[in-house]
């Protein structure tokens, strides 16, 4: 198998155990602040990346800290608008809306990468604005939650394409393991300064911490810039798809969500619109 598919499955497997990570931490934010959970998740990803990276010793260039740093902020901001936006939707809501990333991304590409968006991507944009629409709408209002969850994904956008540019040029651990830390370190300042830190004291977060921290953040994030260093962003984005897809199901199964009809066919439209913005058939040549 080559080395495109084989980091492209192993990120599969990852957006799996993200999809699950929605219902897990709405559970463990009843115990437990936003920003300290963050900083414990990324905190623990960081040292076990710190472990793999010790065992062969290298020099950390400044370029390289210098791109991870940025790639980190940007998820920092992605991951304090979908943890706290967890607190006050459901695990379904966040993950698909979690999942618009993916139509944004376009949008970053034009600024920072100057691609043009298509007609293909345009048209995602609308369906996925719709399918927002119905997947929110309650007695006609819309959550905080889903709102901050929406911040999510236009930053999480911004990760995707940030990664996309740096980490052909980098080493993926490095690079993997500067943007945990920055992530990390940054929500345990957040958490200590608002007077929101406070240590995990129920199994359940303990236990979350320790496989979302690990699977999730240490294997997840090296899986991903490993994945992006030989596949095209479309391709990571539309792998990507699958996690709103997961957390919807989880949602129902452990989670107790359940959508309305109306909602239903929003997130449905979302899924559509992921697919059509970032899928690219492969024309085969038909010999005469």
């Amino acid at each position: 198998m080559k080395t495109e598919n084989v980091w492209a499955t192993a990120l599969v497997g990852v957006t799996i155990l993200w999809g699950w990570s929605f219902v897990a931490i709405h559970e463990s934010l009843s115990t437990l602040s936003a920003t300290a959970f963050n900083a414990f998740r990324f905190l623990v990803g960081g040292f076990a990346m710190l472990i793999i990276l010790a065992r062969k010793p290298r020099r950390i260039r400044f370029n390289e800290l210098r791109d991870g740093a940025l790639a980190g902020m940007a998820l920092f901001v992605a991951f304090t608008f979908q943890t706290t936006g967890i607190a006050y939707t459901t695990a379904s809501n966040a993950s698909f809306i979690t999942g618009l990333a993916v139509v944004f991304t376009p949008l970053f590409a034009l600024v920072l990468l100057k691609v043009q968006p298509n007609r293909q991507q345009a048209f995602g944009a609308v369906v996925a604005a719709v399918g927002l629409a119905l997947l929110t709408i309650s007695s006609f209002s819309v959550d905080v939650g889903d709102l901050l969850v929406l911040g999510c994904a236009v930053f999480t956008a911004l990760h995707i394409v940030v990664l996309s540019k740096v980490s052909k040029s980098h080493d993926a651990e490095v690079l993997a393991f500067v943007q945990v830390m920055v992530v990390g370190v940054l929500s345990l300042v957040w958490a200590s300064s608002t007077g929101e830190l406070s240590v995990p004291h129920t199994s359940e977060a303990l236990t979350t911490i320790v496989v979302v921290g690990i699977g999730g953040t240490a294997i997840g994030y090296f899986v991903q810039t490993k994945a992006q260093v030989d596949s095209s962003p479309s391709r990571i984005a539309l792998i990507l798809v699958l996690e709103p897809v997961c957390g919807g199901l989880f949602g129902y199964l452990l989670g107790g969500d359940r959508l309305s009809a109306i909602n239903l066919s929003g997130a449905v439209l979302i899924i559509v619109a992921m697919v059509v913005t970032e899928y690219r058939p492969r024309m085969r040549a038909v010999s005469s």
